[in-house]
């Protein structure tokens, strides 16, 4: 009980800080720096109401009907989950780890910036603003379906069932359910959206928004499963913002927008795609 209670006052102090600063999570390395936080998105506490912000209001889909429920311990997938991240262990220390840490930086920023090899074009927040307004009103959505699946099964997250180091501070996401990945659902939101965006780079959006999901089981946060149910929640969401004019005409700006970054050149480092790239087209496991 006493344990609840402070994840989620950890929770709501934390909120209040990412939502000042413009979108959902900050995170660390495995050594936790004085301002690190290992919440996972979205924290459950403090989250915006299902009709506040976004694009699709009270229209979100409703996950209890296309979610199925996280796979049983001892069933094939539960125990393939485990195998998982037991196997996966090894990767601490690796190139694939410490991309895995930078994944686990989600802010209006870094989200933008872990797309920017995929899409050819150097992303930021002050480059790209319309972009940027975009991704956050449709997290606000995200938010909206993956909080109650978290809170309504409560997954005990992998690292509380078998010792293995993990990428990130620990302490705080022992208190939020592991299923589904919140990471994994907006890195594949976002990932979806922009190959609406720049279509001449779909193939390389989507190669780096599978890798984005795969890097929570890289660094022993999330199972398999979990990445996977983010994966068809934000499928879903996206479908969901197909009808939405609000959300039409937000991303015919943000194309325009992105067209004249292209144009102007804004290319991003070339040893940094390089490694993505290649992190992209395998499975670390």
């Amino acid at each position: 009980m006493l344990a609840g209670a402070m994840g989620k006052q950890m929770r709501a102090k934390l909120m209040g800080a990412i939502m000042a600063a413009g979108l959902c999570l900050a995170t660390a390395g495995e050594t936790a720096q004085p301002t690190a936080k290992g919440e996972d998105y979205p924290p459950s506490a403090s989250r915006p109401a299902r009709g506040g912000g976004g694009y699709l209001g009270e229209g979100v889909p409703d996950e209890r009907v296309f979610l199925p429920a996280p796979p049983a311990d001892n069933s094939i997938a539960g125990r393939a989950d485990m195998s998982v991240f037991r196997a996966t262990r090894v990767q601490k220390g690796s190139p694939r780890w410490a991309m895995a840490q930078d994944d686990a930086l989600i802010s209006g920023q870094s989200l933008l910036g872990d797309f920017s090899c995929a899409a050819g074009v150097t992303l930021t927040p002050a480059q790209a603003p319309l972009l940027s307004r975009l991704s956050n009103k449709v997290m606000a959505d995200a938010f909206k379906v993956v909080g109650p699946a978290k809170d309504r099964y409560m997954r005990p997250r992998p690292f509380l069932r078998a010792r293995g180091a993990v990428c990130v501070p620990a302490e705080e996401l022992a208190h939020s359910g592991s299923y589904p990945s919140g990471h994994s659902t907006a890195g594949w939101l976002y990932a979806l959206i922009l190959t609406e965006i720049v279509p001449d780079r779909s193939s390389q959006i989507l190669a780096r928004g599978r890798a984005f999901g795969e890097s929570r089981v890289v660094c022993g946060v999330h199972y398999v499963s979990d990445v996977e149910a983010g994966r068809t929640l934000a499928s879903g969401l996206f479908a969901a913002l197909q009808a939405s004019p609000a959300y039409q005409t937000d991303l015919a700006a943000a194309r325009a927008e992105l067209t004249g970054l292209i144009s102007a050149g804004a290319k991003p480092d070339s040893k940094s795609c390089a490694f993505q790239d290649a992190a992209s087209r395998t499975t670390p496991w």
